[in-house]
């Protein structure tokens, strides 16, 4: 009798155990697809000739958060830690996209520091009116200086500097105050300068990591109108903000993703793209696609 139950027992365990691979296995392929879908429909929103042709390259009109961005405890404070510099994407070594849609007009606030174990080289800052790796403003800071960039169709253009020394372990607030084509640059309060610019009128908001810094970031806040403030006080420790996750493609185990664009047909005025998701289960690489093909306007 006792071998008899063990064998019942032995079988509902089975049976949970397989129930739970099966769904893993079934969610990780819906997600997989959801990205695709995604990554489909924010081609159709950019203009024509935003749509460069690649093989495998970046994913053009999306910003997902990169890096095991958390809430860690520093001598009593919380604080939003970017741990581990992730893999370079467009110089990009972390990616902590804030809540929200598409902002135009602005005021963001953010305080940062670059912790000691950054590498030589290393930025931090605020990424602002970011579509997407490839396309964005940044204002960073480094050991030797200041600066505000343009990165357009992923070229990266220095349009404002400033040499200072900037130190590893030292918070700093940077603002960025967003009214039309003017972004008005400010640090501890002190305004930098005003840089007029009409390349993104809109776009979404960030904290950024180049070259492998290590970043550390408290007291956000957003005005448009009314103030939204993060201090991550109430958060929980150990993971990201409930209101700042963003599940993208790399959240899948191994997960990457990758675009190709390329003229359909040999048409100039046609784009055929294609989105990619991979993942890993049960040591097996897995995959899905779609494709678009845009025409031009």
């Amino acid at each position: 009798m006792t071998i008899g139950l063990a064998a019942v027992i032995l079988a509902i365990y089975s049976a949970l155990l397989m129930g739970v691979y099966f769904l893993s296995r079934t969610e990780f392929g819906v997600q997989a697809t959801s990205f695709v879908q995604e990554g489909l429909d924010a081609l159709r929103t950019l203009e024509y000739d935003e749509l460069i042709d690649r093989t495998d390259g970046n994913l053009l009109g999306l910003a997902f958060t990169r890096g095991d961005w958390r809430v860690i405890d520093d001598a009593g404070n919380s604080v939003l830690r970017l741990p581990i510099a992730e893999d370079d994407l467009g110089g990009e070594t972390g990616l902590a996209v804030l809540p929200g849609n598409y902002r135009s007009d602005f005021t963001l606030t953010a305080d940062i520091r670059a912790r000691g174990l950054s590498p030589s080289g290393w930025n931090s800052g605020l990424a602002v009116r970011y579509r997407d790796s490839e396309n964005h403003y940044r204002f960073r800071f480094t050991a030797g200086g200041i600066a505000f960039d343009k990165v357009y169709h992923g070229t990266a253009t220095t349009l404002w500097s400033q040499s200072a020394t900037y130190n590893k372990d030292t918070w700093y607030g940077l603002q960025v105050i967003a009214s039309g084509n003017q972004l008005t640059l400010k640090r501890d309060g002190v305004t930098l300068t005003t840089i007029t610019d009409d390349t993104f009128t809109m776009g979404d908001l960030g904290v950024i990591s180049l070259s492998g810094a290590l970043v550390d970031v408290d007291e956000v806040s957003i005005t448009e109108g009314t103030t939204t403030t993060w201090t991550f006080e109430s958060d929980e420790t150990g993971s990201m903000p409930d209101d700042w996750k963003r599940l993208n493609a790399f959240d899948l185990p191994d997960g990457t993703v990758a675009l190709s664009i390329e003229n359909y047909l040999s048409q100039a005025d046609m784009k055929k793209a294609t989105v990619t998701v991979t993942w890993t289960e049960t040591a097996l690489t897995k995959s899905a696609t779609g494709t678009v093909v845009i025409t031009s306007p």
